[in-house]
């Protein structure tokens, strides 16, 4: 199977289309949500190409804070930075 975010992409799933309120629609199994991280409410973009129905999340995959970091090749300074005055007993 063919890898997408750390996860399998290659998945075959059956499901029927059903009455929904005034409207028709299907159930994304929970399994199938965790895998392209997805929420309830969250955006799908629908196309339909060559009789087949494509469903895109239209978020960016979230990213950890290491995965944001990963290629960064920059200085990093770190002290601490204080603005205020003391207003008790701090020890400066």
């Amino acid at each position: 199977m063919k890898e997408i975010y750390g996860k399998y992409s290659n998945i075959s799933l059956t499901t029927k289309v059903k009455k929904w309120g005034n409207g028709n629609g299907i159930l994304l199994p929970k399994a199938l949500l965790g895998l392209l991280s997805l929420s309830e409410n969250d955006d799908l973009s629908i196309e339909v190409e060559n009789g087949s129905i494509i469903l895109k999340p239209m978020k960016p995959k979230r990213l950890t804070l290491a995965e944001r970091f990963k290629n960064y090749e920059g200085e990093t300074k770190q002290s601490e930075y204080w603005t205020d005055n003391p207003v008790g007993k701090e020890i400066i």
